[in-house]
């Protein structure tokens, strides 16, 4: 990992990634549209801040704090320039300026043609960029961070405000009006969110970022949990709808969720719904796990969770919560539950045994770490 971290300023990365540890990546980027993009964006830039962070939680619990301490230098200067310079006021985009040949000159050296592949002569442009698009996956990182508990990459409230953005020019109620020379995952009367749309009064590259206007529901789960992450509710519920509606069983398999191919991996994305809306969070190093739903009916709340090496059932009611192994074996220190003002732990059992325990809001610390084996239940009065 180390090592993997540390190609992205190495002087043998071809692509200048980032050669001045910036923490932003300025070179040649591949990505999974199937093509190149140059200069900085938020889409690859947010998994290299992600990465940067992950890798620094990796440093301290292997006893590198150096290397933790340089990684996190390198992620302030990243998240700090990458807010402000890759916000613009609505979303976060991408600065390139797609006339300017001279950014795919310094790739061509031996067997590389870059300028014969990314340079078009007839519209004196670079072609597959997003320029000033909203691009459905420019904060994906952020997604994974959410998901992962790596906390914040991207600002919140310019996330927010970005995540809107994409609600509001990427999700179409219908594609008939739609021009789509690409592969048709969404026709006619059904809705979804496209990869990447360009607002009235935006530059649209002559030949932009392959595969903008197709739905592709790997991309639309993420983007539509992390608006759910969030607080944009009706807006993520509006683009689930939209995807189960054209993979409701008569019209195409609900179990297949096609891309570039049947069955396809991405779409597995939308595991994270479940995760969106019980808040589960974990840490396995220090074995924490909490829960905070997002809605609650009647103050009850009961949701699957699955980890490494357990999987099991969560549930909540006014006056007590219990956590069930299912699988596996549990390995628990801190349980962080999803309490309402006015409620207070009060005691904690595993299976029969009182397990001694401190509080703190909603925070059960173990006096020693606790092994819960399949078959057990521990119970949370509050």
């Amino acid at each position: 990992i180390k090592k993997t971290i540390e190609f992205a300023w190495s002087d043998k990365n071809r692509d200048l990634w980032d050669p001045e540890k910036t923490g932003v990546l300025w070179g040649r980027q591949h990505h999974t549209l199937d093509m190149e993009l140059f200069g900085p964006n938020a889409w690859l830039t947010g998994f290299y801040l992600g990465a940067l962070k992950a890798a620094a939680e990796m440093a301290v619990a292997l006893d590198e704090p150096e290397f933790a301490q340089e990684l996190r230098s390198i992620f302030a200067r990243g998240k700090t320039w990458a807010d402000d310079h890759l916000f613009n006021g609505e979303y976060y985009g991408q600065v390139v300026d797609i006339k300017d040949y001279s950014l795919l000159e310094k790739f061509d050296r031996e067997d590389d043609r870059t300028t014969e592949m990314y340079w078009s002569a007839e519209h004196g442009e670079i072609k597959y960029q997003i320029g000033e698009g909203v691009e459905i996956d420019m904060l994906i990182g952020q997604w994974h961070a959410n998901l992962y508990g790596l906390g914040e990459i991207f600002d919140p409230e310019q996330t927010k405000t970005a995540l809107a953005a994409t609600f509001r020019y990427n999700f179409n109620s219908t594609m008939r009006n739609e021009y789509n020379p690409w592969r048709l995952f969404s026709l006619n009367n059904e809705g979804g969110l496209v990869i990447c749309a360009w607002p009235e009064g935006r530059i649209k590259p002559m030949i932009p970022v392959p595969y903008s206007q197709e739905t592709m529901t790997g991309f639309e789960w993420a983007a539509a949990i992390h608006m759910l992450q969030v607080g944009l509710i009706d807006e993520g519920m509006q683009c689930v709808e939209a995807i189960r509606n054209r993979y409701n069983g008569e019209k195409r398999n609900p179990w297949n969720e096609i891309e570039c191919g049947s069955n396809y991996a991405r779409a597995m994305a939308s595991f994270g719904l479940l995760n969106a809306f019980s808040g589960f969070q974990f840490d396995m190093v220090s074995g924490v796990i909490g829960f905070a739903p997002i809605r609650m009916q009647a103050g009850e709340f009961r949701v699957f969770w699955s980890l490494d090496s357990a999987w099991g059932e969560f549930s909540t009611r006014e006056s007590y919560s219990v956590l069930k192994v299912l699988y596996g074996e549990l390995r628990l220190t801190e349980l962080q539950l999803p309490l309402t003002d006015g409620q207070q732990i009060q005691s904690a059992a595993l299976n029969d045994e009182t397990i001694t325990h401190s509080a703190n809001d909603n925070v059960v610390h173990f006096a020693k770490a606790l092994s819960v084996q399949a078959g057990s239940t521990l119970t949370i009065q509050h």
